[in-house]
């Protein structure tokens, strides 16, 4: 498009339509208030177990392990190994609660096994559970 002036020619001048430049920028303004509103209500979230590197003093969550075959899984908390889901909440029930558990299922054992371990968890007075697949 051409905006000079031309010889001979009586030419009105070009008309730029600022309609849509408005709702762009209304759509870009409304973008950024709504994702700065929630990451500030996100900031405000906790998370289901603490962070590994806490103050000094602060608890630390249950590590329970699931390991095994289909059918025949056991776990191991705290570096002893432990049979059966009766054996698994008799030795959560003294551990304290408030940190939660993270229930780490590795290859061997089947869902069902898992499922049991973390109803197991919750059965012993957990509150909060959290599955974590062994990496």
């Amino acid at each position: 498009m051409r905006f000079g002036a031309s010889r001979g020619m009586d030419r009105e001048r070009p008309l730029i339509n600022m309609v849509s430049m408005i709702d762009a920028t209304f759509l870009l303004l409304s973008f950024f208030l709504v994702t700065s509103g929630a990451a500030m209500l996100e900031g405000r979230l906790t998370g289901a177990l603490g962070t590994a590197t806490g103050a000094k003093g602060d608890l630390q969550a249950v590590v329970v392990e699931v390991m095994g075959t289909p059918g025949a899984a056991w776990c191991r908390v705290a570096g002893r190994r432990i049979d059966g889901m009766e054996a698994l909440k008799a030795a959560l029930q003294p551990l304290p609660k408030e940190p939660g558990v993270a229930v780490r299922v590795h290859d061997g054992p089947s869902v069902s096994d898992a499922a049991a371990v973390l109803q197991a968890a919750r059965d012993s007075g957990f509150q909060r559970v959290s599955y974590a697949p062994a990496s």
